[in-house]
């Protein structure tokens, strides 16, 4: 049977939104006293926004396998492609910034 959730779209949406609301969740958990541009300042000038930003896009690995398990063989590629433009993005911002 076809899925209707076996769409590459589907995958690459989700795998961007992920880690945009992973992070979302460690602003609100554990950065709540901060505006957005004081907590991007910091995250660079202490060196680690390459490390969170890697960090937040590990819900991707569950979507990839959940998609894996059910036969969504395009959405488990959508979302190892973003994932590799995360990880694309983290190099760059890691030796320019």
């Amino acid at each position: 049977m076809i899925s209707k959730y076996n769409n590459l779209k589907l995958g690459i949406a989700l795998g961007i939104f992920a880690p945009f609301f992973t992070m979302l969740l460690v602003y609100i958990i554990m950065f709540w006293g901060y505006n957005l541009q004081e907590l991007i300042d910091s995250l660079i000038s202490k060196h680690i926004l390459t490390k969170i930003i890697s960090l937040c896009v590990i819900p991707n690995l569950a979507l990839f396998f959940l998609f894996l398990n059910r036969y969504n063989y395009k959405s488990a590629r959508g979302i190892l492609l973003s994932t590799i433009l995360f990880a694309v993005f983290v190099f760059i911002t890691k030796f320019i910034i």
